[in-house]
C-alpha cells in the first residue's frame, strides 16, 4: 500500500480548513484567529481524511460509496470540530474549556456531516481519479 493514497482525502481536509481560515477572515476576525481556524479545523480532517483514503485503498471501505464515507465522518468530523474548538479556545483564551452542551454540540456536527461527506466524497474522487490518471500515463511513457 502507498501513503500517496491519503493524498486526495488530506488535500481536501486542509482545503476545508483554508475555507474556513478564509471565511473567519472575512467575517472580520483577526488574521491570526483566521490562522488558528485554519490549521485547527484543516489538520485534523486532513488526518482523517487521509486515514480515509487508506482505508479505501486496502479495501477496508469501498471506493465511491456514500454510506460507508457517511458512517466514517459521522464520528470524524464530530471529533474534527470538537478538537478544533478546543483548539480555538487554548489558543485564544488560554483555557481548556469543553463546548457547554457537549452532547447537543456533538448531536449538531454529526447532522453536518452529512453534508461533509458529500463534498468530501465528490472532490475526494475527482481528485484521486486525477492522480491515478497521471501515475498510468506517467507509467506507460
Amino acid at each position: 500500500m502507498e501513503t500517496r493514497e491519503a493524498i486526495p482525502g488530506a488535500a481536501v481536509g486542509l482545503a476545508a480548513g483554508v475555507v474556513a481560515g478564509g471565511l473567519a477572515a472575512l467575517v472580520g476576525q483577526p488574521l491570526s484567529w483566521a490562522a488558528v481556524t485554519m490549521f485547527a479545523l484543516g489538520v485534523p480532517l486532513a488526518v482523517l481524511g487521509g486515514g480515509l483514503g487508506l482505508l479505501m485503498a486496502t479495501g477496508r471501505l469501498p471506493r465511491g460509496r456514500f454510506a460507508p464515507v457517511a458512517l466514517f465522518w459521522l464520528v470524524g468530523f464530530p471529533l474534527a470540530r470538537l478538537v478544533h474548538e478546543i483548539s480555538v479556545g487554548l489558543v485564544l483564551t488560554g483555557q481548556f474549556r469543553l463546548p457547554a452542551d457537549l452532547a447537543g454540540f456533538l448531536a449538531y456536527q454529526g447532522l453536518v456531516s452529512m453534508g461533509w461527506a458529500i463534498g468530501f466524497l465528490w472532490l475526494h474522487e475527482r481528485i484521486a481519479q486525477r492522480m491515478r490518471a497521471t501515475a498510468v500515463a506517467t507509467t506507460s511513457r
